[in-house]
């Protein structure tokens, strides 16, 4: 028997032959109505441990045959099937071939752990900035929402669809997403405004497009996928950064034109709202203020950190399970974020001030998770110690 496994960045017209071991990480059905609207397609991305990845299409009529037994996510032993060339307009993989199943292709599900990746591969928003032309790939995205603007329906092959313009921030820089269609749903302000902070989103197979010499992202209906605070592990990475976690973001409000913004760190800053200590101390109502002080003490508290979920809520050990009231859901990534008391003097007064996760990181230089390795790094725990 032949155990051999082929690397999908190997596959290509000129071997009759293909075993590939991979994992489905994208599934989804699609009709083309400019070319044959009758007909139905199944297509996969399909990524192999290696996680380079290929596309895979199932015609209309075996779709009945194979659909039963592809779950995305699940993990399979391929063979038999035929390599052609990838020129579809819009290419959810960057390799030169794409697979077609046939009758005879051979689909064994397996039980693997050797591919945990969820298959994302983000673009960095600098990478969107320096396109100057249109092409065919499409790309992954992850950012913070910071603008929402409803539109009216636009006319899409003979029917009427959603229309959304998102504005999302990464890195210090924002662009502009326009999204269509039932991914619109997600996008709905009382959905958006629930979170503690500007929801976290990920964009999946997204379009690339220059108009009149700006960058702008655009879904593509029935390929594209959309993901408010999204529990994955790449959420956590992203969160994680310095370059994100360094910048506070305020809550999703209603400006006067209608729209959904939020405040992005300087955008908070009112010299009006400028007030000392002392009328803190004399305030007995919740309400925002700027205080300018100095920090003469760091409290030696031993909760100086706290769980959230990746919606920025804090979340409730139960059980070993991560409760999230805002998300309303068990919880399976969390993030840690500081929570430090301050002591800060003002002239003659004092008061004890919380310096919440982006005040913290910048006072420190490095965010709640780099402190954790940093304290792991200079005090490590003896395993000895945990032994039963």
């Amino acid at each position: 028997m032949n155990n051999r496994v082929d690397l999908v960045e190997k596959i290509t017209p000129w071997r009759e032959s293909w075993k590939v071991h991979v994992k489905v990480v994208k599934l989804w059905y699609h009709k083309n109505p400019a070319l044959d609207p009758s007909q139905n397609l199944l297509h996969m991305v399909l990524m192999d441990e290696k996680l380079h990845k290929i596309q895979a299409t199932i015609r209309d009529q075996l779709i009945l045959k194979f659909s039963v037994s592809l779950n995305e996510g699940d993990v399979y032993l391929m063979t038999h099937f035929t390599v052609v060339p990838n020129t579809a307009l819009n290419r959810v993989t960057k390799h030169r071939f794409r697979l077609l199943f046939q009758y005879n292709t051979s689909v064994v599900s397996v039980v693997s752990p050797r591919i945990p990746h969820s298959g994302l591969c983000f673009a960095s928003i600098d990478e969107i900035d320096q396109m100057t032309k249109e092409h065919n790939f499409l790309i992954d995205f992850v950012g913070i929402i910071t603008g929402v603007r409803k539109e009216r329906d636009v006319a899409s092959y003979g029917k009427l669809v959603k229309a959304v313009v998102v504005e999302v921030f990464a890195d210090g820089k924002r662009v502009q997403c326009n999204v269509f269609g039932n991914a619109c749903d997600l996008l709905e302000y009382d959905k958006l405004q629930k979170y503690p902070r500007s929801p976290l989103v990920v964009l999946e197979s997204f379009k690339i497009k220059v108009i009149k010499g700006g960058v702008i992202l655009q879904n593509v209906i029935n390929v594209s996928r959309l993901f408010i605070n999204s529990d994955i592990p790449e959420s956590v990475e992203f969160l994680s950064r310095f370059s994100v976690a360094s910048y506070g973001f305020s809550r999703l409000v209603t400006n006067d034109l209608g729209y959904l913004v939020s405040k992005v760190d300087g955008d908070y800053f009112n010299p009006k709202e400028i007030t000392n200590i002392q009328d803190l101390h004399s305030d007995n109502g919740d309400s925002h203020y700027f205080v300018i002080g100095t920090i003469k003490e760091v409290m030696d508290e031993p909760d100086w950190w706290y769980y959230t979920c990746m919606c920025g809520h804090a979340v409730v050990e139960h059980e070993d399970l991560y409760l999230c009231d805002a998300c309303g859901s068990c919880v399976e990534h969390i993030m840690v974020k500081y929570g430090i008391q301050v002591k800060i003097q003002d002239g003659g007064c004092t008061g004890l001030f919380v310096l919440l996760d982006n005040a913290a990181t910048k006072l420190f230089e490095r965010t709640c998770s780099e402190a954790f390795l940093r304290i792991e790094e200079e005090f490590p725990v003896d395993p000895s110690v945990l032994a039963v």
